[in-house]
């Protein structure tokens, strides 16, 4: 590099299943300047220490979702998604392969969406204005 070129930091973060490695990066070469190995545990707990995670269930069926410092008042985009796109997701392709979903586990999730389909059915049958 030439003595009167300058150095363009970027910083960087790979996570890997143990370790996270952080550091610096030079922008216009992609040269390593610095970086650290730090366990990926610790980073997790450093990041929920410090993490409010929200997530709300809306009467049409939307789980929303957002994550919020706790020391500061930001809040990433909230993030929403139906609850029947939720579950099609979950039980899409090869996911329930992937996930190693046992068939107990689908009963099990098959009662609790009835039991959720009831009592929507009855919180509906409340709302309805009666006849007479």
């Amino acid at each position: 590099m030439p003595p009167d070129a300058q150095i363009r930091l970027d910083p960087f973060m790979e996570c890997g299943r143990a370790t996270t490695t952080v550091g610096y990066r030079d922008v216009v070469s992609g040269m390593l300047i610095a970086s650290i190995g730090v366990p990926a545990e610790l980073v997790e707990r450093t990041v929920m220490a410090k993490v409010s995670v929200e997530i709300g269930l809306s009467g049409a069926g939307e789980i929303r979702s957002a994550a919020c410092s706790a020391t500061t008042a930001y809040c990433s985009a909230s993030k929403t998604i139906a609850l029947d796109e939720l579950v099609e997701a979950l039980l899409a392709g090869n996911n329930v392969h992937m996930e190693e979903v046992a068939e107990e586990e689908l009963e099990l999730l098959l009662s609790r969406l009835k039991k959720s389909v009831r009592a929507v059915e009855q919180a509906i049958a409340v709302l309805k204005p009666s006849d007479g």
